[in-house]
């Protein structure tokens, strides 16, 4: 990611916290899966990748946590959020929504802890159609976060469909290993 991007990235996510606050209460049901009109069969990457873990976390245990779920919107045209499954409950969803290209928007979700047998589970998807997103460029993410041996960890799987270029953006994207408190941040292209 270049120098710049990332400055983008940092002045973005700095302006759009915000937002949330301020914005009107924005549910699960709001963002209908369309992606289930698909015909054919869609998997998520078979290999999960590992989200950095932060370093230098403060000490606490594992406890319920914030996620950030953020995408850099590079398809040249405007994106739109859809929610497959959400562990936890809807904070908000970042300003602007729907993304214009080239921002970088997202949603935030209170989650529970994680235990041994229960990871935290977030599955969502960004596409350029929202009425047709099986049909046309879209992104499926899904984010597992998980307890092993009390230090938290994330894994992400994803999946292009029609044509996209999907990706995680190892630089800017974290776990914090004691709060579970999250930051992913992906690309669409």
């Amino acid at each position: 990611m270049t120098r710049n991007v990332k400055r983008f990235l940092a002045g973005s996510l700095l302006s759009l916290t915000p937002a949330i606050a301020f914005a009107a209460p924005i549910t699960e049901a709001d963002f209908p899966n369309r992606l289930s009109e698909r015909a054919d069969y869609v998997s998520l990457r078979a290999a999960p990748v590992d989200v950095p873990v932060l370093k230098d976390a403060p000490t606490a245990s594992i406890a319920p946590a914030l996620q950030d779920h953020l995408v850099i919107n590079q398809t040249g045209v405007t994106t739109y959020l859809g929610i497959q499954f959400l562990t936890g409950s809807l904070v908000g969803v970042y300003n602007p929504y729907p993304l214009p290209t080239a921002n970088v928007g997202g949603f935030r979700v209170s989650a529970p802890a994680p235990t041994a047998s229960a990871p935290v589970i977030q599955q969502y998807y960004w596409t350029v159609d929202q009425a047709n997103p099986g049909t046309t460029k879209t992104c499926l993410y899904e984010v597992h976060v998980t307890d092993v041996g009390g230090s938290c960890g994330a894994q992400v799987y994803f999946a292009p469909l029609n044509g996209a270029t999907c990706g995680l953006d190892t630089v800017n994207s974290f776990i914090n290993p004691t709060t579970c408190a999250t930051q992913i941040v992906f690309g669409i292209q």
